[in-house]
């Protein structure tokens, strides 16, 4: 197993929500965060004593730290038998996505009005993140190659960095959840942002990352004008990007 010692706490993670003991936070960022920057992979064992000794803490708060991430679907266990990173498939990440866009959609009714110029200079920064992890994917002739040749995706896959991609999004979108005065909303949000962000590393095909682009600038419009109508448009353009499901999920159901 990875020695996550050195990880960075997780983007965006409500470390209160999760959790009343500084172990137990320690214990779940690190784990979600070695998942999420790919150090941990989907069907990857992990044993709660290897874990213990690697953060020098005792095995009980990682019991409840790993029982957390089993709550927001990026564990799952299997009684005497194994403790494991979940394998999340295409439709799953589809299921969470049309879930996300739904609670997003009242945040952003809430936060709008709150947005101040910090936070509109942060969301312009993180979008051109973005947009430096995807600049090949906004070339249609560089995308047109890819799709239409496998072998090429998977010796190119290092420098795609979906990681990065997916990272780069999440904190993107992570500016407005931190407005929010609502801890119920913000618990679900970030309990299934999460699971996206998961199951986008390992879709049979590529997002819209085009659509996605533009619904990020449409956010920073609409946050920079204190506009919910036009935030709710970008949000409508979120929704109507398609998850590709069907490749992957007789192999994923396979590996289960």
């Amino acid at each position: 197993m990875s020695d996550i010692r050195t990880s960075r706490s997780a983007d965006g993670a409500d470390k209160s929500s999760f959790a009343t003991s500084p172990v137990v936070n320690l214990v779940f960022d690190r784990v979600l965060t070695s998942v999420h920057e790919g150090r941990l992979l989907p069907g990857q064992r992990i044993s709660d004593s290897e874990l213990a000794e690697q953060l020098g803490v005792s095995r009980t708060p990682v019991r409840e730290a790993l029982q957390r991430l089993r709550d927001i679907g990026i564990i799952e266990a299997s009684a005497s038998r194994f403790t494991r990173v979940a394998l999340v498939t295409p439709k799953q990440t589809a299921d969470a996505m049309v879930v996300w866009v739904a609670l997003y959609s009242a945040l952003v009714n809430e936060v709008i009005p709150l947005v101040t110029p910090e936070v509109v200079a942060a969301m312009r920064a993180d979008h051109e993140l973005f947009l430096e992890h995807v600049s090949w994917a906004l070339d249609p002739k560089r995308l047109a190659e890819l799709r239409a040749n496998p072998q090429l995706v998977r010796e190119h896959f290092a420098e795609l960095v979906p990681q990065k991609i997916a990272m780069a999004n999440a904190k993107f979108f992570d500016h407005l959840v931190g407005l929010s005065q609502n801890p119920s909303l913000v618990r679900g949000i970030n309990s299934v942002v999460h699971l996206i962000q998961l199951g986008s590393l390992y879709l049979p095909d590529y997002l819209d990352f085009r659509a996605l682009s533009e619904s990020q600038q449409l956010l920073i419009a609409a946050a920079r004008d204190h506009d919910r109508a036009a935030a709710q448009g970008a949000l409508r353009m979120l929704g109507l990007i398609s998850v590709p499901t069907a490749a992957l999920e007789a192999e994923a159901e396979t590996e289960l």
